[in-house]
């Protein structure tokens, strides 16, 4: 009987010894929660991007069938010029909320500063992200919308160049949440009105603005092509 008291006396853990364990297990927890939940919300990201895609392709599509690109008539900068192929659109955007088409319109994005990839602020920002002329709303899935007229083809990474501006969705795939910051949780989408279809920024240049360290005002516009072919957010 006394060699097993002895045994178990012997195998039991000091309370000294179970606060060491618990102490150590939190450092590593700490050091490593942080990674973990980045990589949760990076997959969660990747994933709305995925469905915005299918939306906009699917309202492409459709709006195709009954009325062609080729019959379009728009001008850069111009929200009149925009506002009626919005309209074509709207049926088959499941909207919550329509924030209609004006000049600096808002209520339909995030009030924090939009920022680029590299963490400077983009132009706009804030509830006047929407610029002067364009077109936006909150969708069923919780994303922001904005539908926009531009000129500047570089950082769309598309090799076409539409004769009055290229038409192009900006979405924030997870709404007003953090970050807000292209690359992470906004991605551009481009139409190509000669084909009919809408592809993801970055779709023909393999994405060069899609880097943290990029010094272009403009870093992060085209990373919708490269999260949807690697199927993650790595940078």
């Amino acid at each position: 009987m006394g060699n097993k008291n002895f045994d178990k006396k012997k195998a039991a853990f000091t309370l000294a010894e179970v606060l060491i364990t618990l102490g150590i297990i939190g450092v590593v927890a700490a050091m490593t929660m942080p990674s973990l939940m980045n990589k949760i919300q990076n997959r969660h990201l990747v994933t709305a991007l995925k469905k915005s895609y299918s939306v906009l392709s699917q309202a492409t599509t459709m709006v195709q069938i009954e009325h062609p690109s080729s019959e379009w008539s728009f001008y850069n900068g111009d929200v009149g010029g925009i506002q009626p192929i919005w309209e074509l659109y709207k049926p088959y955007l499941k909207m919550t909320k329509d924030c209609g088409c004006a000049i600096y319109s808002k209520g339909c994005w995030s009030k924090d500063i939009t920022k680029m990839l590299n963490n400077r602020n983009y132009a706009y920002g804030g509830e006047y992200y929407n610029g002067t002329w364009t077109c936006s709303a909150i969708l069923a899935d919780g994303s922001s919308i904005v539908f926009d007229n531009f000129a500047d083809i570089r950082p769309l990474g598309i090799d076409y160049v539409a004769n009055n501006g290229n038409l192009l969705f900006i979405v924030d795939v997870n709404g007003d949440k953090a970050p807000n910051q292209f690359g992470k949780d906004v991605f551009v989408f481009v139409i190509r009105t000669d084909k009919g279809i809408i592809v993801p920024a970055g779709t023909d240049n393999d994405s060069p603005l899609c880097s943290t360290t990029s010094d272009n005002m403009y870093a992060g516009f085209d990373c919708a092509a490269k999260v949807l072919q690697e199927g993650k957010i790595n940078y």
